[in-house]
């Protein structure tokens, strides 16, 4: 360990005498990389939505960038931040579940960031991104995962670090506050030094239990959308599912149905909390000089179905766009916004979140120390320079669903998406010999046009567009699912897993039950 930090700070030192023979160059930018779970795009101002739930991310992107479609690779906390982290699709990172930990000898940005000279931190408020659970800790000099606070899912609670908390730590990290009173930490000044830093923050908020304080609850429906808990009715499709534990008792109506209205409400509270905790953050950087030469980054590990496909306040059963399109905000906070702009223009590209770790580093000029495979983030060092002009993707990109898949009707989903079209193929696993998963068999197929259907409503595979590129689509999916070699056996794999975790591990069961898991 010793040896490791010397190597650090002799890098650090190369890297001054360096920037002194060159004149001067400009300093390298500190780094802010904050994930918002469950954040859809669509319930941002930014984006459209005509609720004024993120004023600060709406100024945020105002002085930078916002990408129109930034797609996620699993509507799943720890397969989608490890993709993030990795530049890789969960079949080569191989986490597939929330209690599968990244493995030692997959490398990480934070590893290659700190090797390029920056000091690192992350402070996180999900309980699954704990390093026993994720195996994301390696690679920080600062590691907070103090969980203070409880997220209140009836009848059993989960533990958590809400917003005003997660941003008190991030103020004292930076030397802006002293620790926080919860005790939750890190230290204040823990992540300043000579060297730039990158830091990382968690906001768990979105996520139900949707409970934000009283002072963001401004929105209240004028009319009901009653729905019922259960509903037998065939769909070729969607089984009917409402995660009734993230529908608080307010909500109920007098016949006891659901008003999906007023907790869409609530949702959007929390986003408006949080919001409101990084404009704080945001605020005191602008006003410490030392702190302007800053990079953000804005983004979510995956959406919430609020009533599309017949699935209501929850994640993860499918691959649409209502779970797996997030924000995606690139800014530099020493860059004003401009008065003119009254909404930031999005930039028309497409996006993954397996894109951000190599084309960081590229823009860094860090070296490319991330395992590479047949298909993984492209590294493009204009993809998060809010100074540079943003080239359109041509490469398609590709997202899926494995594990507890058979509540949606399949044993895997995979999905693949070029332009404005969509596919998505559903696969059953043909039992091989002792009953375990043996090939995957096609049970179905999804074709959307999302210019003229964003809600991913209307199935157009029975009677293609002469427009749609389905042949181009089946190929490059085909490819995606070539490339995992589990797609037969995984969901056994993972059951057996889950059954496992109950017998040795039952309060993790029990917490991963109480989010929803």
């Amino acid at each position: 360990m010793e040896l490791h930090r010397f190597s650090r700070e002799v890098v650090a030192l190369a890297l001054v005498a360096c920037a002194a023979c060159a004149g001067d160059p400009p300093p390298p930018p500190n780094v802010l990389l904050i994930t918002v779970d469950t954040l859809r795009a669509d319930r941002l101002g930014l984006y459209g939505y005509g609720r004024d739930t993120s004023p600060n991310l709406d100024r945020l992107a105002r002085a930078g960038l916002a990408y129109s479609d930034a797609l996620v690779p699993r509507a799943k906390t720890t397969p989608s931040i490890a993709s993030l982290m990795t530049g890789l699709y969960p079949h080569d990172h191989g986490v597939r579940d929330l209690a599968s930990p990244l493995a030692r000898d997959v490398p990480t940005l934070a590893e290659a960031l700190g090797a390029h000279g920056y000091r690192t931190g992350a402070i996180v408020g999900n309980w699954v991104l704990t390093d026993a659970r994720s195996g994301l800790a390696r690679g920080f000099d600062v590691w907070c995962e103090a969980l203070p606070d409880v997220n209140a899912v009836p009848p059993d609670g989960a533990p958590e670090r809400k917003a005003r908390s997660l941003t008190d730590g991030a103020l004292a990290a930076l030397g802006l506050a002293n620790a926080p009173a919860d005790g939750a930490g890190p230290a204040r000044g823990a992540l300043l030094g000579e060297r730039p830093w990158f830091l990382w923050l968690h906001y768990m908020d979105p996520h139900g239990a949707y409970d934000a304080p009283a002072e963001h609850r401004l929105w209240r429906s004028s009319s009901a959308d009653p729905i019922p808990e259960h509903d037998a009715s065939e769909h070729p499709l969607h089984r009917h599912r409402v995660a009734a534990y993230n529908a608080p008792p307010s909500t109920r109506l007098a016949d006891g149905r659901i008003d999906a209205n007023q907790v869409r409400d609530l949702y959007d509270a929390e986003i408006h909390y949080v919001d409101s905790e990084l404009g704080r953050l945001f605020d005191a950087l602008r006003a410490e000089a030392r702190l302007k030469n800053t990079l953000v980054i804005v983004t979510s590990d995956h959406g919430e179905s609020l009533g599309e496909q017949r699935y209501w306040f929850e994640h993860g059963l499918y691959a649409y766009e209502s779970t797996g399109r997030v924000p995606l905000i690139v800014a530099r906070l020493d860059q004003a916004s401009p008065a003119s702009a009254s909404s930031p223009a999005l930039t028309p590209a497409l996006v993954s979140l397996v894109d951000l770790a190599p084309s960081l580093l590229a823009m860094l000029g860090a070296p490319a120390t991330l395992r590479t495979a047949q298909l993984a983030g492209r590294a493009d060092r204009t993809l998060l320079d809010p100074r540079a002009p943003a080239r359109e993707r041509v490469e398609p990109v590709f997202c899926e669903k494995v594990e507890r898949a058979e509540l949606a009707g399949a044993v895997q989903i995979k999905a693949v998406r070029a332009a404005d079209w969509k596919l998505i193929q559903r696969y059953a696993s043909r039992k091989g010999d002792g009953g375990a998963g043996g090939a995957a068999v096609l049970l179905s197929e999804e074709l959307y046009d999302l210019r003229a259907d964003p809600l991913e409503a209307r199935n157009l595979i029975a009677a293609p567009p002469s427009a749609a590129p389905l042949a181009t689509l089946r190929r490059e999916l085909g490819r995606f699912v070539a490339e995992d070699r589990a797609l037969g056996s995984l969901g056994e794999v993972l059951r057996r897993q889950r059954e496992g975790l109950e017998q040795q591990d039952p309060e993790a069961a029990r917490i991963l039950r109480a989010l929803g898991y």
